[in-house]
Parts: structure tokens; sequence; C-alpha cells
């Protein structure tokens, strides 16, 4: 299974919108790398983690066609995961859709976020819609299966991180979460992760309440490896990132590297 990273940023992206910091305006000289889109995942081309409004932007750069997604998982409601607004336009009038519907899986503000909008009737959009329960597996196909694990992140509702199952290898997709739940590591123990993917919303400042940053990261990667979590040479990335945090691809893989960490950027691709 091979992992695409759409986007790599915070809500706002990077260089953020309106914004004239240094860290947004070096961003749109440099170009490249620096550049970075509302963070979202292609698992292969059945899957993908996230629907946020940079969606269509991921389509067109990266040559996708959602016409082949049979599962969309979403982590929590907010927009820059979830922009119910362009999953709107999956409708006749709109788009020609395929047979087969696209299976949705959500918290229950997912849910309601989608129904306030566009009413109940899921089918008119070629969509089914199914309620996740945290650390109850999904079944997703071709033997693929993601696993649910609490977030640290909002709680006003159920936000989730997956533990995605494939090939013999398992893939934490660890964005908008702090330290995690007693509950969360604990399911967690005696599963070695062979690709760790973490939160770094705060850059190089550390940082562990609702997001992480900095040196909390080596923090999960040890805590993960203290519980039997952790299978040996482990790939561990760093993404999500927001431009409050400062500092550029360059000065994050600067600081990374000694962790251990890999910094993601938009279009970078790994196989577990």
């Amino acid at each position: 299974m091979e992992i695409l990273f759409c986007g790599t940023a915070a809500a706002e992206g990077w260089p953020a919108l309106f914004c004239v910091c240094k860290a947004c305006a070096t961003a749109r000289e440099r170009g490249g790398k620096e550049l970075r889109s509302r963070a979202a995942y292609m698992l292969d081309d059945r899957i993908r983690m996230d629907f946020g409004p940079d969606s269509n932007l991921h389509q067109q750069k990266y040559g996708l066609d959602y016409g082949k997604l049979d599962h969309l998982i979403v982590t929590h409601s907010h927009d820059d995961h979830w922009f119910v607004h362009d999953v709107g336009y999956r409708r006749k009038g709109f788009s020609v859709i395929p047979d087969r519907p696209l299976t949705v899986w959500g918290n229950a503000k997912v849910e309601r976020k989608f129904t306030d909008l566009h009413g109940a009737d899921w089918g008119r959009f070629g969509l089914e819609f199914r309620r996740i329960v945290p650390f109850e597996p999904i079944d997703l196909g071709e033997g693929v299966r993601a696993t649910p694990l609490l977030a640290s992140h909002d709680r006003s509702e159920e936000c989730v991180n997956y533990l995605v199952e494939a090939d013999g290898r398992r893939t934490l997709l660890g964005h908008d979460t702090g330290w995690y739940s007693p509950e969360t590591w604990d399911f967690l123990d005696g599963k070695p992760i062979d690709l760790l993917v973490l939160d770094c919303t705060h850059g190089t400042e550390d940082h562990e309440p609702n997001h992480l940053g900095g040196a909390a990261l080596g923090r999960v990667r040890d805590e993960l490896a203290r519980r039997g979590a952790l299978s040996a040479g482990a790939v561990c990335v760093a993404t999500h990132f927001s431009h409050n945090g400062g500092a550029l691809h360059d000065e994050l893989e600067q600081f990374f590297e000694p962790l251990g960490f890999r910094v993601a950027f938009d279009g970078m691709r790994l196989t577990p």
C-alpha cells in the first residue's frame, strides 16, 4: 500500500490566507516544499483519509481520480478535514458519479455536519455513511483494515487517528492529536507500528495539549517503543505544520533529523 501525503499543513494552509508573517512571505518566495495545502492522504487509489477544502487541488495536482474511491475515512468534523460543501458536488447536475457508493466513515459530528447542510439522504450523493466506534476495526476491503483510535484534540467530539493495517504492516496516521489518552496508549500496547506519522502543528516548539510540536514527537515515539508498539527500523514522520510555528522546511529538517523523524512535504509518497 502506498501512502500519498496530499497535504501537510494545518487548518489555514501555508502560506496562510491573507497572512504577511515572515514564514508565509518566505514560503511564497521559495515555493517548492514550503507550499503546504491542508492535510489529507491517499492510500493507493481506493481510500482517502480526510476531505478538506484543498481536495480538488489535490485531484488536479496529483492526477487523482476520486471516481475510484471506495472509502473515505474522516478523523473529525473540522473544516480542514471535512469540507462538506465540496462533498455536496457529488450529485447529479454537478458530477457524473460511479454506480457503486462511496462509504464515508466518521463520528456523530461528521454525520451531523453533512446532514445539516445537505439533508439525511446520503444516497442522493452516491454516499453511504457508517458511524465509527473507537477501537473497533473497519474493513476497507482488499486486506486493508483501519482502527479509529481516540485522539486528544477537540473534546466536543470523538476525534480519532487511524491505525491502518495492510500487507502485514501497520501505519499510524496521527495528525490532530496531543498526548494520547490512557485508552489509546493501552490499545497500542504490543502492536508494532512500521510507519509512524505524527502531528507537528507547533513545528519546533515543544507542545503536547491538543496538538504536538518539537521534542514531544520524540516522547510519543519513545513511549510507543517502551510499550512494544514500534517495530525495529520504523519510519517516523512529522506532518500537519502551521506557519505559526515559524520553522520552514529546512529548519524543520535540521531540528527533527537528530530525533529520527523525516519531515513530510506535499506530494511525498511512502510505502510502509
